[in-house]
């Protein structure tokens, strides 16, 4: 692990997109009718609908991966998965996801079930990429690998090792305790909530949620914490 985050701490924020899309491309390859600022500017833009969902070859997704300086241990262990998902405006889209190769499975499962069982909705699922490797919370997008610590900490995040997935992370944000700037609304379509039913089929394949911490809640949050442990001996940090 150490030698992990000694990695992570010295190649964070260097990263090199060479030629995948830029924030803006890609809010306008999403919605083309919409001028960038108006995105910004309006609350509830996210439940626009969505023209066309960008997609990477497997080259291009090998390629990202090493822009962003990610070891070749964790490239190797990664793999790019496409899920099938409803639209806020109730349309199907395809998006692709990056997470552990052990999860594969189980991811394609989670999204097929909670697209033939709900009806709930998701923005956008997309690798972060094409956001140039920031934060995509920012655009209600839904990921999974991230190389980074947890925010605010020296802990590598389990998204960095493709062990966690965030649904809808705008509308369902992680409160710590401290003011925040997004407030969390479960009668919004697109949020999870205790005892709904995308939070049980999750949990029905192994999957822990954020929003069962005590002293925080992570809304958006969905984690396998044996995936670090058994293969970088991270334990999990009690919340």
């Amino acid at each position: 692990m150490y030698k992990l985050e000694k990695i992570l701490c010295n190649t964070t924020g260097k990263s090199d997109v060479g030629g995948i899309q830029t924030v803006r491309d890609t809010v306008h390859t999403l919605w083309p009718n919409c001028e960038f600022e108006e995105i910004l500017n309006e609350p509830r833009f996210y439940e626009r609908s969505v023209f066309s969902v960008p997609k990477l070859t497997n080259e291009e997704y090998i390629d990202s991966l090493k822009s962003k300086n990610v070891p070749q241990e964790i490239i190797d262990s990664l793999s790019l998965v496409e899920v099938i998902y409803r639209g806020f405006d109730n349309q199907i889209h395809t998006g692709q996801i990056i997470v552990h190769n052990e999860l594969v499975d189980s991811t394609k499962q989670v999204f097929e079930r909670i697209f033939k069982e709900t009806d709930f909705p998701i923005t956008s699922i997309i690798p972060l990429n094409f956001y140039n490797w920031e934060s995509s919370l920012r655009y209600n997008n839904s990921g999974g690998f991230d190389w980074r610590f947890v925010d605010g900490t020296n802990e590598i995040s389990d998204h960095a090792f493709g062990a966690a997935i965030d649904i809808n992370p705008l509308i369902n944000p992680w409160v710590n305790g401290s003011s925040n700037d997004r407030p969390y609304d479960p009668e919004l379509r697109g949020t999870l909530f205790p005892g709904s039913d995308v939070i049980t089929i999750f949990n029905e394949a192994g999957w822990k949620w954020g929003g069962d911490w005590k002293n925080s809640k992570d809304w958006q949050h969905f984690y396998m914490p044996e995936i670090p442990l058994e293969h970088y001996g991270k334990i999990e940090v009690k919340e």
